[in-house]
């Protein structure tokens, strides 16, 4: 209530009307709303964080096969850090610690696609139905992508990698230690991730104030619709919670969920500087598998949702 009395008095002040009004008003209230959301959540997931390091994250895979690994993996994938390039450290240590294959590719495919962080800001933005659609979703994706790349026997594209010792053993940090270690995180992150919050609210403000509805049904809402927004959203590099404004304009002009979801994901989970990363572990062979097998899952979830929803 006081984010939008507050982006009221901002257009009253400014004399705006119209589109512009509705613009500016969209991206007030969308960034306070969002970065205040961030900043009260992010400390404390920073902290609880400190309990899932790599090297505990490698410990609670080890060994687990069939659908407890990968299960395992998909929700430690959501915990771990907040974008591909940060994770790839971390499943490469998964990989030198001889984690079964198709575990450390289902945390490597959730882990950039769902973080904690955007499950709190999403139901505020999109409500608690998408958000719900988006965890599942992302999970199912994550789980039936490493085991099919199992299946089909691509561990042998692994490239020789040094991987360190990964029997070191590290001290238990105190709280005191844990809090200032979440603190430094989180103020990393939040550095890290507001740009891309504000500019993400200013391209959804954009497309609230000035995109006619007509346009985004008329082109954007057909089965071909999905299919674009996947190949759009691989060549951005973002953080998700930057496109989380976009999408929720874009649906309020009348984009099918299902399209909406698909553009999330692939922005999140299949970006460009991702693939360039892991082409120091992973042979071309397994990445253009890798890319193919999540897309395709992301297609058919957004195909499957704009036919039901």
């Amino acid at each position: 209530m006081v984010f939008e009395q507050f982006a009221t008095w901002v257009v009253e002040t400014l004399g705006l009307t119209g589109a512009p009004r509705a613009a500016v008003h969209f991206w007030v209230y969308d960034t306070l709303k969002i970065v205040t959301l961030l900043v009260a959540v992010i400390f404390g997931v920073g902290y609880l964080r400190t309990y899932f390091p790599p090297e505990k994250i490698r410990d609670y895979l080890s060994g687990k096969r069939a659908i407890t690994g990968y299960l395992l993996a998909a929700l430690l994938g959501i915990v771990s850090p907040f974008c591909s390039c940060s994770t790839i450290p971390i499943f490469l240590g998964m990989v030198g610690a001889g984690i079964p294959f198709g575990v450390t590719m289902t945390f490597l495919a959730v882990s950039p696609m769902i973080n904690e962080a955007a499950l709190v800001v999403l139901p505020g933005v999109v409500g608690f139905e998408l958000t719900a659609l988006y965890a599942v979703s992302g999970i199912t994706i994550g789980m039936t992508s490493g085991f099919v790349l199992n299946k089909a026997g691509l561990e042998k594209y692994i490239e020789e990698f040094d991987f360190g010792d990964s029997d070191v053993d590290i001290d238990e940090p105190t709280h005191r230690e844990r809090a200032r270690q979440a603190y430094v995180e989180a103020k990393d992150i939040i550095k890290e991730i507001i740009p891309y919050v504000v500019i993400g609210v200013g391209l959804g403000a954009v497309i609230h104030g000035f995109v006619p509805q007509t346009i985004v049904t008329e082109y954007l809402s057909g089965p071909l619709g999905v299919f674009g927004a996947v190949a759009v959203g691989v060549p951005i590099y973002t953080n998700i919670l930057g496109v989380i404004p976009v999408v929720e304009s874009l649906i309020g002009k009348g984009l099918p969920v299902g399209t909406g979801l698909a553009f999330m994901m692939s922005v999140a989970a299949l970006s460009l500087p991702q693939f360039m990363i892991l082409k120091k572990v992973m042979k071309k062979e397994l990445i253009a598998a890798f890319a193919a097998t999540v897309a395709t899952g992301i297609l058919i979830i957004g195909l499957l949702f704009n036919l039901l929803l």
